[in-house]
């Protein structure tokens, strides 16, 4: 479930990146056009086609517009070619309409021309204001766009970031997705199982023994049956019981296994086994050499859970392990 959320989540980011791109590209478009598709402004710099002052021929050009009424403009051409030694030419900064540009432009101030709306190709920007001053003077011009008012658009720029910022998230979603997310789920799963999977006695933290050993994992055969990992503990001789507790922190339903002495208990010896959980007597079993028990026991919401064994006939010898050893001892989590 998580995994085809982050999936979805992943496609739609990189969609949204998609569709901004575009939208970037055409408020990108509409403000070189001109503020909300408006047509030429007074004030404005426009790229144009611009006939020649013969009459023969044209040539597309950066013009400054004097005035206009929607279906015709006056213009002054800008050129690019230096005409400091012409009195009607006007020298103007062209890094303020054109960041490229290396050189200023002139301006020709001799004779505007008349354009129509479709002799218009897109907007460049705007003339600084001391030159439209000096145009102002020598020309009728109608109201100058106000200064610093280049669009009313949205940035496209900032689009543009966003919809690449939102294209990349949305690969990595995608790739969570459809790669790290079900490893995720997985791992989580595992982790589900392991919580609820049963857990060896031996596993659970042994807080208080009289005797090292007891509740450690061997292997043992209890009554001819081989129990390759079971918990020992070992069996009291001198007329009180060994005992062993363990922490069970409330984490376990049940308690199973079958109780018996191993092998390197003297044959003719035989064990009484109280299992007390949270300190009171639940289940009480005989074992021997001969004989095992099984145990079965309601550990629900307990807190300890204590083997204690003690000698009831025969004789104790030395040994290197505990006589006693429960098999498949395990405390079940469900």
């Amino acid at each position: 479930m998580l995994a085809n959320t982050v999936l979805t989540v992943g496609v739609v980011l990189a969609a949204a990146g998609i569709i901004g791109w575009i939208t970037a590209a055409v408020l990108n478009r509409g403000a070189a056009s001109g503020p909300r598709g408006r047509g030429p402004q007074p004030g404005e710099i426009w790229w144009a086609t611009v006939p020649y002052r013969d009459g023969e021929g044209e040539k597309r050009r950066p013009a400054l517009v004097l005035a206009g009424d929607g279906r015709s403009y006056t213009i002054l051409k800008i050129t690019s070619q230096d005409k400091s030694h012409r009195q009607d030419h006007l020298e103007i900064p062209t890094r303020t309409w054109d960041r490229r540009a290396a050189y200023n432009s002139f301006l020709d101030l001799s004779a505007p021309f008349q354009l129509n709306r479709l002799d218009f190709a897109n907007r460049a920007g705007v003339v600084d204001p001391a030159t439209w001053q000096q145009v102002a003077q020598r020309h009728r011009v109608g109201m100058p766009v106000p200064a610093g008012r280049t669009s009313s658009l949205p940035s496209g720029r900032l689009i543009s970031w966003l919809s690449t910022l939102a294209f990349v998230l949305g690969l990595l979603a995608v790739c969570a997705g459809s790669t790290v997310m079900p490893w995720v789920s997985r791992v989580r799963h595992e982790m589900e199982v392991a919580a609820t999977a049963d857990v060896p006695l031996h596993d659970a933290t042994v807080t208080a023994s009289d005797q090292g050993g007891s509740g450690r994992s061997y292997d043992s055969t209890l009554n001819g049956a081989h129990f390759p990992d079971s918990t020992g503990f070992w069996v009291g001789c001198e007329g009180k019981p060994s005992v062993v507790t363990f922490a069970l922190d409330g984490k376990y339903k049940r308690f199973t296994g079958t109780a018996g002495l191993d092998a390197v208990a003297p044959k003719d010896i035989v064990v009484k086994l109280v299992v007390e959980v949270d300190g009171k007597d639940t289940a009480t079993v005989s074992v021997s050499r001969t004989a095992s028990a099984p145990l079965d026991v309601d550990v629900t919401s307990a807190r300890t859970l204590t083997l204690s064994a003690q000698r009831t006939k025969g004789t104790c010898a030395n040994a290197t392990r505990p006589y006693g050893a429960i098999g498949d001892a395990l405390l079940h989590q469900t």
